[in-house]
């Protein structure tokens, strides 16, 4: 098995530890969010790869945590995402890897995927009612690009 499919899986598998706060690099955490212990796992994963402006780790990190997470927070309480993670690369590293984050949405049912932003002005409004939606437009631009997205959905399980 290649080293990029060891750390795929790697990262699935980690994507379902909830609430967690775990330290994997001098500079990079992940962070776990998910709406309550379930006895199956999601049935669809979507994957996004981010390529991080240098040196904006720090500030990348605090958007997702600081405006992104609590927004999906939201998500969770109103049964429109099952969980979200953000990890970051590990091994290996350097300016020329394609990614050095991946963001992970759980959810139970495919309609969820469809339109999975359809109330995100409102969502912002509650969650972040002092700051403009173009700020956080501007704030994720200015650390990120999606490198790309994918859609994972399970095939079978075993506990």
């Amino acid at each position: 098995m290649s080293f990029k499919k060891i750390v795929w899986a790697l990262s699935i598998g980690l994507a379902f530890f909830a609430g967690t706060l775990v330290p994997i690099g001098s500079q990079r955490s992940s962070t776990v969010l998910a709406q309550s212990p379930q006895t199956k796992p999601p049935k669809y994963l979507e994957v996004d790869y981010m390529k991080v402006q240098p040196g904006k780790d720090a500030d990348y990190q605090r958007v997702e945590q600081e405006v992104w997470k609590p927004m999906h927070q939201e998500r969770i309480k109103k049964g429109e995402l099952r969980s979200w993670a953000l990890y970051g690369v590990r091994f290996p590293f350097g300016t020329d890897e394609k990614y050095d984050y991946i963001t992970v949405n759980t959810f139970d049912r495919f309609g969820q995927l469809e339109n999975p932003f359809a109330d995100l002005g409102e969502i912002f409004k509650k969650v972040h009612p002092n700051m403009k939606a173009d700020d956080l437009e501007q704030q994720t631009n200015a650390t990120r690009h999606l490198v790309r997205s994918e859609v994972w959905q399970l095939i079978d399980e075993t506990q």
